[in-house]
């Protein structure tokens, strides 16, 4: 449903006419339903809202003692929710605004409506104001909705989309933001599970702590519980009537043993495994913890907002719990309390966001629903191999419960009580979803997670048996085991899919798998296991990651016709360890779609480059291949990214590529995808015969010292024999001799055709790539010597020792020694996009590693210059960014097995138009070498100087790629595609 301004304001016109005409008793006659019919859904109606359809405009459940009308949303996510009153409401009363802001502040969303038609205010639910008027952002009355029309418009659907309510309210200025829900509440539950654990520790120090810590985490999931049914009116309020009675009773009975007999009313009604009797019961300790816990759940410090545990969605729940399963408890005194409990990051675990779960799951369990009958849908197996909190589950979940529900003319969102309601939901749980994990706790919660989801009544809840600890990749029969890992085989908790299983495993496995699998390097892994891997698993090839191990395993355990989805890091598309998974999944022939978040941090706070990989279990002649690139927008906006590609065999919008490939184009080689309409420029350049490997004598790191703090020194001034420098590793000043000092630069002053001045210098004790014996460097470089030796512990030191000796002095690695000194081209390791440079003199050290650099020395009768343009133009970066991969968010790999494989044109100097457009090509280099020699002392310069140089710098950089594309016999069509890709952004540096 579309709709303009110019049509949605004449409609918006004739509906406040019509109010206009009425009588101000006849208002008065207005119920909230009948002014919400009449009136207020008209309105959105006029701006653009298809308030029929419910995917868009869904009303929302009720809330604890009170009600959000609506969620309005586009593709699934709401935008905005709306508090709808009746004519005429006092629309000052800041219960109704405190109770539209704080629903949806719960539910992450930035924006709440309160309307009665007669006047309509719109909130930001993110601006922490303790009072609801101040969080005001529009306020306007039914007579200025034409005059104000602009205002209104920012509530329209076309202008929602495209995102103009929230750089509106960016206009008005910065204003303080509340704590986002997830995180409030994840400071909240850390606080009081180390509470919990101080306290009971301290009384109960008999108790191994691991039990300490199992218990708090038992009594919290216990609370949460209670009070989710609590706000869904499934039972009255308990807790927080039990705290204040203990209160009034001046404390004069045990907190502890009052809050066990709730559980044991809750384990007698429910009869869940979460209520069944627990050591959390049986532990002593002081009450004043319980309290704040039991308080906290209830009212949110530092502002007018409550915790609301029915409009809180699991998701986000499962959220907290992901990043909260990272903290470990602490003791009285401070020291870790769990030795096997390590970070979540450090287990490779990282929390998968809202809008990838629900893509995932979208791509193959949707997909497999769509071509299922109701019989088949019921037998659907959905399986999490390494289910953490349980996200995955959830989302299946809702989308196996509309399913059924539709099927059998139920609402998916029935009301509490709804005894059919009730049923489907226990079969989905006992009956749909499998979920495995190692860690004991992150089980427990996905079990906790997913009972949230599907509980709306009193009554029997089934225990979740088919969600299980166990190590998803381990297994096999007893005597195999100990063979691997010794007597304490069962350490490593094996999983035996089969014993487990055994019915799913009959019929040939799971349906449908889905999943973020851990990240894990195997240089962090016991060597028992990695053993076992690599005796097991075709993918576990080179230092592979054990994400490649799941992929495979959960191909085994998948059934013919099943699909299954994982979200991964995408560095198995190029890598040696990825080698083995390649060959694994070219063998079997199944993608059905890649997407590769190209640049774009799916997590957060961790620069990991993933895509999400969906298959089959039978082959499959071409698969979808979607690139989203450089973007890095709110996930309401990628949502809809999302929600494109997903609809699209080919698409082309901005940053944002979708295509049909053959699924023959993947082999065990790195994969390098190609879009149809690229593959004859790609085709072109790759029959070219000659290589920058082929032109070139070396292409090599730089140098390696293995002590960077002692060797990199700081130019504090330099004299005529000797230098003041101070060094990194003790922030100490030294003069050395000059001449051993070597100019030193890092990848960053690595520029486009220059290099940027540094003040770093480099200690290099070697002539001739030879280290200098230490007498002669004594009696020559005295000065330097003595430095040397202050720091000789460390540099013996270095690599555990092995540099104890007669050349303790020297650099732990020989690379680069004679060739660094020479002329070459320079390039960083990692970059956005081309930028390299030429050392023309060859007076240019760099070091090796992500902050250096490499360098290239052209073979003799190679002009560096014309290497220079051909390296540094669009043509050949467009091929070096499908070659290479992402270092991190806004860089690619320039390291050698990348840069070597670009085609180079070579000249033909019996052809006089070759070695013209080659001259041509050198001057226009030494020009722009000039060019930019003078722009980089911008800062003595007039401004209207630099303009005029960034301008000529511009139009020179056009002219080589013109002169590029010519020399390669580019078409129109494919100079097309590679200006397209805006590869170079400011290529001024």
């Amino acid at each position: 449903m579309t709709v303009s301004y110019a049509k949605a304001k004449t409609q918006v016109k004739r509906l406040v006419d019509r109010f206009a005409g009425l009588r101000s008793e006849n208002r008065k006659r207005y119920n909230e339903p009948a002014t919400r019919q009449e009136f207020i859904l008209p309105l959105f109606r006029a701006l653009g809202w298809n308030i029929e359809d419910t995917r868009e405009v869904s009303p929302e459940e009720k809330v604890s003692r009170g009600f959000v009308d609506f969620a309005f949303r586009i593709r699934g996510i709401p935008r905005f929710f709306v508090e709808t009153k009746r004519i005429p409401a006092d629309l000052e009363d800041p219960r109704w605004a405190r109770q539209a802001i704080n629903y949806a502040w719960l539910k992450g969303v930035t924006w709440a409506v309160l309307t009665d038609f007669e006047g309509l205010k719109v909130f930001n639910a993110e601006w922490q104001e303790a009072i609801p008027a101040r969080a005001i952002f529009k306020d306007l009355t039914w007579d200025q909705y034409p005059d104000r029309f602009d205002d209104l418009w920012l509530l329209s659907r076309p202008a929602v989309e495209e995102g103009a309510l929230d750089r509106a309210a960016e206009a008005v200025g910065k204003k303080v933001k509340r704590t986002p829900v997830n995180r409030l509440l994840l400071a909240d539950l850390t606080q009081w599970r180390r509470d919990l654990f101080q306290t009971l520790r301290a009384y109960n120090r008999s108790r191994p702590v691991e039990q300490i810590d199992q218990a708090v985490q038992r009594i919290l999931d216990r609370l949460i519980f209670i009070r989710t049914l609590e706000d869904r009116e499934i039972e009255p309020y308990r807790l927080q009537p039990l705290v204040r009675e203990w209160r009034d009773r001046a404390r004069k009975r045990d907190l502890m043993s009052e809050l066990n007999a709730i559980f044991r009313e809750f384990d007698a009604g429910y009869d869940t495994r979460l209520f069944a009797p627990h050591l959390c019961e049986e532990l002593e300790g002081e009450p004043t913890p319980f309290e704040a816990v039991i308080g906290g759940l209830y009212e949110v410090p530092g502002g007018y907002g409550f915790y609301d545990f029915n409009a809180i969605d699991a998701d986000v729940l499962g959220a907290i719990y992901e990043q909260y399963l990272g903290h470990r408890a602490q003791d009285p005194e401070g020291k870790a309390a769990v030795s096997k409990r390590e970070k979540r990051k450090a287990h490779g675990i990282y929390y998968t966001p809202r809008f990838v779960v629900r893509y995932i799951v979208e791509q193959t369990l949707g997909r497999l629903l769509k071509e299922a009958d109701y019989e088949r849908a019921r037998q659907v197996r959905v399986l999490d191999m390494a289910c953490g909190s349980g996200s995955f589950l959830i989302e299946a979940f809702d989308v196996l419960d509309r399913y059924l529900a539709g099927v059998r003319g139920q609402n998916a969102a029935s009301a509490a009580g709804d005894t059919h309601d009730f049923a489907r939901r226990m079969e989905i749980l006992t009956g749909n979803l499998y979920g495995v994990d190692l860690d004991a706790q992150a089980v427990e919660i996905a079990r906790l997670n997913l009972l949230l989801k599907a509980v709306n009544q009193r009554g029997r809840l089934p225990e979740l048996a088919n969600v299980r600890q166990g190590n998803s990749l381990i297994g096999g029969a007893p005597e195999e085991l100990e063979a691997a890992f010794g007597v304490e085989w069962r350490d490593k908790h094996p999983f035996d899919w089969e014993e487990q299983f055994p019915q799913i495993m009959e019929r040939g496995g799971f349906d449908v798998i889905v999943g973020n699998p851990p990240y894990i390097r195997i240089q962090t892994l016991p060597k028992d296991e990695v053993a076992f891997y690599s005796n097991r698993y075709q993918a576990a090839t080179g230092n592979y990651d054990i994400y490649t191990l799941f992929v495979e395993r959960a191909l085994q355990l998948l059934r013919p016709g099943g699909l299954f989805g994982f979200i991964l890091p995408h560095r198995f598309f190029k890598t040696n360890y990825g080698k083995g998974l390649r060959e694994f999944i070219v063998k079997h022939q199944n993608v059905r779609e890649i997407l590769d978040f190209d640049g774009y941090m799916v997590f957060e706070g961790a620069s990991i480059n993933t895509c999400l990989l969906i298959l089959g279990k039978e082959p499959e002649d071409k698969f979808r291949f979607s690139q989203v690139r450089l973007i890095q927008p709110p996930t309401t906006e990628i949502s809809a990214v999302l929600e494109k590609i997903r609809e699209a065999d080919q698409l082309r919008v901005e940053n944002v590529t979708v295509g049909m490939l053959p699924q023959s184009n993947l082999t065990e080689e790195p994969w390098v995808f190609v879009f149809p309409e690229e593959k004859p420029l790609w085709q072109k350049l790759n029959s070219m015969a000659s290589r920058l490997g082929d032109v070139t004598t070396r292409i090599f790191q730089g140098l390696k010292t293995g002590g960077d703090a002692v060797y990199s020194l700081e130019v504090v001034r330099e004299g005529e024999e000797t230098a003041r420098v101070s060094s990194l590793r003790d922030g100490h000043e030294y003069d050395i001799e000059r001449a051993i000092l070597k100019p030193l630069i890092k990848g960053g002053e690595m520029k486009r055709y220059h290099i940027g001045q540094t003040s770093r210098r480099v200690l290099f004790p070697y002539r001739e790539g030879k280290l200098i014996p230490a007498d002669q460097l004594q009696r020559e470089y005295a000065r330097a010597w003595a430095y040397l030796c202050e720091h000789k512990e460390y540099l013996e030191n270095r690599e555990r020792g092995k540099m104890r000796g007669t050349e303790w002095y020297g650099y732990t690695r020989s690379q680069a020694l004679n060739t660094v000194c020479r002329p070459k081209i320079l390039t960083p390791e990692y970059y956005a996009h081309a930028s390299y440079c030429f050392d023309e003199e060859g007076e240019y050290y760099f070091f090796g590693g992500g902050a250096g650099g490499y360098g290239i020395v052209p073979k003799s009768g190679i002009e560096p210059r014309y290497v220079l343009a051909l390296l540094n133009s669009k043509l050949l970066d467009w091929y070096l960014h499908k070659v290479s991969m992402r270092a991190y968010q806004t860089a690619y790999m320039y390291v050698k097995k990348y840069i070597e494989q670009l085609p180079i044109r070579r000249i033909n100097f019996d052809d006089p138009a070759d070695v013209a457009q080659h001259d041509r090509m050198v001057e226009m280099v030494e020009e722009m070498l000039r060019l930019q020699k003078e722009h980089a002392q911008a800062d003595a310069l007039k401004e209207d100087r630099r303009h005029d140089l960034a301008r000529q710098i511009e139009q020179l950089d056009a002219q080589i790629d013109a002169l590029v594309y010519e020399l390669y016999g580019l078409t129109e069509e494919e100079i097309a595609i590679i200006e397209r890709q805006e590869l170079r952004k400011g290529r001024i540096q």
